[in-house]
């Protein structure tokens, strides 16, 4: 089922929804990398934070325009039965920080949008993330020169959603049809007002736990991936393995995390410590007993010594993890990003002739671990789509590119193709430069791995839930981050901190509520 939060519990249960997934993730361009952009918020980069949060969202890997050589090979059928296009969806101008049209989970889906089926065309302007992309946007609106379609992390919930920067599209999208009808519940929770401006045609992961199944197998751990299978992965478990990891060896380390991380981990009890509902209510959960339960559980893994204490530096990418899984046991960050780039670190590595192919890493994932009171088996998640800006001039063209993204997700031809390129990737070779006829390289995800991926995204295993308080604005997110970390990085106490932080809460809950 899905709640926004303990409030919303749908009686009908959601079925699996579209396969996030880029056709291949994880291909790259040349010999002489770039880091990779996580394809995440403004607040992180592989090489260090901008502030302490550090939110990632998978997307690119190593060169997003690199998936632009894997689309002749072979390119999808669009399927009309599911979505009839106009074939005249015309010119959309995208605003992003990232193009769409080259990045490996949106550039099959742009080309069938320029083919003659769709007649569109995608002009894409380049904004940064984070409060400039918020600025440009607003700005861009004021001076009605508004773009057509934005992508999610254009939107925050309510924080500019109830300032009018988006075209409500109710009427517009059919939620009740068989493209849409589940995805209704999830676009529902993200409603404001009586007003649905945000069709979120996919689900997505948001943060799990990352570990190396060596590192795993050569300490004789229990494998994690066993315990979630037998429905025994649970806080106690997770904290068992750790402690068996610490006690082997003083430079072993348990856990890394970051604020957006725990958040993670307190949603396992049900409860946020902000709640938006679409009514307008808006509620400060600081002082609930879940959250003060699941703070004082990580102030006690602090306490077993299981915590990191910048060891590694501040801030620990996927590309760290990779070389140093033999004393990290679990970094908790998003998945897919973390799987490949930390398969890629390894694989991968500078010039072309050291290249790892056609082999399954030893990383793996899984969920944050259930809390054994809270009374389902809830996880955090995240959604991906696009929103049309106040004052687009071509509304219609958006709109088919919403659906047309909802029923590539959604065709199951589409779908096993798509987990045909990230477990058996047809090889590719280097067309141009000194590496001409090489093979490139490109991951291949185990098949457990790729499975439990598609599993953490379908709402009949879990009872998802979103902290809502990341919807307002970047200020209050850096605080309740200073205040999250104190407890993580300083040892203080969350009764304490969270009580003095309780009225900034306060007003903030105060100046967004309708009720």
């Amino acid at each position: 089922s899905l709640r926004r939060n303990h409030k919303m519990n749908t009686a009908k249960r959601l079925l699996a929804c579209g396969m996030a997934a880029a056709m291949v993730a994880g291909l790259t361009a040349c010999d002489d990398e770039t880091p990779a952009n996580n394809g995440g918020s403004s607040n992180n980069s592989v090489a260090a934070p901008a502030a302490v949060t550090t939110t990632t969202s998978a997307s690119t890997t190593t060169d997003p325009n690199d998936a632009l050589d894997m689309t002749d090979k072979d390119t999808k059928e669009f399927d009309t039965s599911l979505y009839q296009p106009s074939g005249k969806a015309g010119t959309l101008k995208y605003l992003g920080y990232y193009d769409i049209t080259a990045d490996q989970k949106g550039t099959e889906q742009c080309l069938i949008f320029q083919s003659d089926l769709f007649g569109g065309k995608i002009e894409y302007t380049s904004t940064p993330s984070g409060d400039a992309f918020y600025e440009k946007l607003s700005n861009l609106i004021a001076a009605d020169d508004s773009p057509d379609i934005v992508e999610k992390s254009a939107m925050l919930y309510p924080g500019n959603v109830s300032k009018n920067l988006f075209e409500p599209l109710d009427g517009k999208i059919d939620m009740d049809s068989a493209l849409w009808s589940d995805m209704k519940d999830v676009a529902e929770s993200y409603s404001w007002n009586g007003k649905h401006y945000y069709y979120p045609h996919r689900i997505t992961t948001s943060f799990a736990l990352n570990y190396s199944k060596k590192t795993i197998e050569e300490n004789d751990l229990p494998d994690p991936y066993e315990l979630y299978r037998n429905g025994e992965w649970t806080w106690d478990a997770w904290r068992d393995i750790m402690i068996q990891f610490c006690d082997k060896d003083d430079d072993n380390i348990g856990f890394y995390a970051t604020d957006t991380t725990v958040d993670a981990f307190i949603l396992t009890t049900g409860t946020s410590i902000v709640d938006t509902q679409p009514s307008g209510v808006i509620s400060n959960n600081i002082a609930n007993p879940n959250v003060t339960r699941a703070m004082q559980f990580i102030e006690t893994l602090c306490r077993d010594g299981l915590s990191y204490g910048k060891q590694l530096g501040d801030w620990v990418p996927p590309q760290t993890f990779a070389t140093e899984c033999d004393r990290l046991l679990f970094l908790c960050m998003e998945p897919e990003w973390t799987y490949i780039a930390a398969t890629e670190q390894l694989q991968n590595p500078k010039g072309v002739d050291n290249d790892i192919f056609d082999t399954v890493s030893d990383f793996a994932f899984v969920p944050f671990p259930r809390d054994t009171q809270a009374d389902a088996y809830y996880q955090g998640y995240d959604t991906f789509g696009y929103l049309v800006p106040k004052g687009a001039k071509n509304i219609d063209g958006a709109i088919e590119f919403i659906n047309l993204n909802r029923a590539y997700d959604v065709d199951p031809t589409i779908q096993a193709q798509v987990k045909k390129d990230h477990c058996q990737p047809e090889k590719i070779y280097f067309e141009k430069g000194s590496n001409v006829g090489k093979e490139k390289w490109q991951i291949t995800w185990g098949e457990q791995e790729y499975d439990l991926w598609r599993e953490m995204c379908d709402p009949a295993n879990f009872s998802f839930i979103t902290e809502d308080a990341y919807g307002f604005n970047s200020d209050f997110q850096s605080q309740l981050a200073t205040v999250v970390m104190d407890v993580v990085e300083n040892g203080s106490s969350w009764t304490q901190t969270s009580a003095e932080f309780s009225p900034i809460v306060d007003a903030i809950v105060a100046e967004y509520s309708l009720a």
